[in-house]
């Protein structure tokens, strides 16, 4: 009962500790697709940074990286299963987990796709938007493409549900989407760093909306 008590205590603290409104607004359910149960796309959501590893912070008003990435895997999570697909998140509490071991996770899983949610930072206050990175490997040509393709999906809608600045989707050799076999990308869905993009992250509902354009830019890859 203890350790029951001390885990939802644990989860809760590490989804919710942060300013948020109780509930997001109400929207339209997502369209259900019937998968065969055994030929379910699996996707693998990585929730940036947890436990030691803060990630981007801002101290006052106070806000962590960790907090927000694992809140928006959550919800995605929920959106992608409402959609028809088989989740697997590198993390589902606030712990640390490595970066070979997120990977390895991934790679283990028989997936078909990998997303890490991410929130960035800069010494420049103004700078503000979503940005989407993918990795592009020497004689790796069609996950590259791959990689693009749902990067821009992704983006798409992630821009039409939060009418966030577009900062496009970039190449880069970030660790997680470099080793994974699968189309790789990571989502940086806004700054901590600008006041504007702060307040709007510090809210649940906002987080929904980055959560709805995840799920939603994932089913438009397989569906396009």
């Amino acid at each position: 009962m203890l350790f029951s008590l001390f885990f939802a205590a644990l989860l809760s603290a590490a989804t919710f500790a942060f300013s948020l409104p109780a509930q997001p607004a109400a929207h339209a359910p997502l369209s259900y697709t019937a998968y065969p149960l055994n030929d379910r796309p699996i996707v693998v959501i990585d929730a940036g940074h947890g436990g030691l590893d803060l990630g981007a912070r801002f101290r006052h008003p106070f806000c962590e990286e960790k907090r927000m990435t694992l809140t928006c895997a959550l919800l995605a999570k929920k959106y992608l299963n409402q959609l028809g697909y088989k989740v697997i998140l590198t993390r589902s509490t606030d712990v640390f987990v490595s970066l070979p071991r997120r990977v390895h996770i991934a790679n283990q899983s028989r997936c078909t796709l990998f997303v890490s949610l991410h929130f960035n930072s800069s010494s420049n206050a103004d700078a503000n938007g979503v940005e989407i990175f993918y990795c592009e490997k020497e004689k790796e040509d069609r996950r590259a493409k791959s990689s693009r393709k749902l990067a821009q999906s992704i983006l798409g809608d992630l821009l039409q549900k939060t009418k966030a600045k577009s900062r496009g989707v970039k190449k880069e050799n970030f660790f997680v989407i470099r080793e994974s076999r699968v189309p790789a990308v990571l989502v940086e869905g806004g700054f901590i760093t600008n006041p504007y993009e702060r307040n709007l992250l510090k809210q649940r509902q906002y987080l929904d909306k980055i959560a709805r354009g995840v799920a939603a830019g994932v089913d438009k890859y397989f569906k396009g």
